[in-house]
């Protein structure tokens, strides 16, 4: 009697070879998923920082210089951002009147068309874009 039970409980014993490798299967997408957007968030931080920062940095050079033109302002952001695809980078540099006693501002748009490294996230990308008005100082003293 015991010899059955033992012989039925060792027919029922269940086979778990292959198991690690089928629980490895159900894991591995949501963890390189993960890993994936976690590097990806990086690098739209940093784009993100590098827009914003040379942009400031230009805008208070031009604001204070009167012999700096926009086409200047634009080539520095442009030269500054080179680590960026120049191809979807898009910056605007305009100088608008001031109404009455206010100063003329200088008005700097970037637009950055990021192309994500994972396409599964945004497949057809997504603007960064930063924009800065500063206000024209008068060197005349």
């Amino acid at each position: 009697m015991i010899e059955q039970i033992g012989s039925l409980l060792r027919r029922t014993r269940v086979d778990d070879s292959g198991s690690v490798a089928v629980e490895f299967a159900m894991l591995a997408l949501p963890f390189f998923m993960l890993v994936f957007g976690i590097f990806e968030t990086g690098q739209v931080l940093w784009s993100s920082a590098q827009i914003e920062f040379h942009t400031d940095r230009i805008a208070r050079l031009a604001a204070v210089d009167p012999d700096y033109s926009a086409g200047d302002a634009q080539s520095a952001i442009t030269t500054a951002l080179n680590d960026l695809n120049a191809a979807t980078l898009n910056v605007t540099v305009e100088r608008e009147a001031g109404l009455g006693a206010a100063p003329d501002m200088l008005v700097i748009n970037v637009g950055y068309l990021y192309q994500p490294v994972t396409p599964f996230m945004f497949p057809h990308g997504f603007e960064i874009s930063h924009s800065n008005n500063y206000p024209m100082v008068d060197n005349e003293d």
